[in-house]
């Protein structure tokens, strides 16, 4: 195990928590309350706030494009990226036009299209399996993504994340 000393010396401080005045190195953000990352943050010159929240588990990503517009947050997109035994591969997208962000909307949003992939590619297999199955491991695979980065038994595979969460990096490369 690394010596915490090592890990948290003054560059590193400096970079995430820099003296003010300085830049701040730009690192995705954990979020506790929405249990995801926040990371491509940006205003535009409307003022409206945009930004990519991020959450996973061993199996897929889901990727959150949000709009705070006003007073209001939008769900803009829903992504979902599944590992290929490589990288991440773009599995299923969804575009919203002016739907509020609530996150049982994004989750059983998620669910449906996890549910729909999993469908289709046993149709493409062949494969007949109850549909109650189909929805209830499509239900834990999602859920799998909303525990929390910092519960001790996170068990993701962080290292093949990390590289497409980092501000600027596209996803599925």
């Amino acid at each position: 195990m690394a010596n915490l000393s090592n890990i948290l010396n003054q560059n590193f401080i400096n970079d995430i928590l820099p003296v003010y005045g300085n830049p701040r190195t730009k690192v995705p953000t954990w979020d506790t309350a929405q249990k995801m990352f926040i990371c491509d943050e940006y205003e535009s010159e409307t003022g409206n706030y945009y930004y990519r929240g991020i959450r996973f588990c061993d199996r897929i990503v889901i990727v959150e494009k949000v709009g705070l517009y006003h007073n209001w947050t939008y769900i803009d997109g829903i992504e979902l990226y599944a590992f290929n035994g490589r990288k991440l591969e773009l599995i299923q997208k969804k575009d919203y036009e002016k739907q509020f962000r609530k996150e049982e909307f994004v989750k059983k949003e998620s669910e449906e299209m996890v549910k729909n992939y999993l469908t289709a590619t046993l149709k493409m297999h062949g494969l007949s399996v109850p549909e109650k199955q189909v929805e209830e491991n499509a239900q834990s695979l999602v859920g799998n993504c909303y525990k929390s980065f910092l519960d001790s038994d996170y068990n993701a595979q962080l290292m093949q994340i990390l590289p497409s969460i980092t501000p600027n990096k596209q996803l599925a490369q």
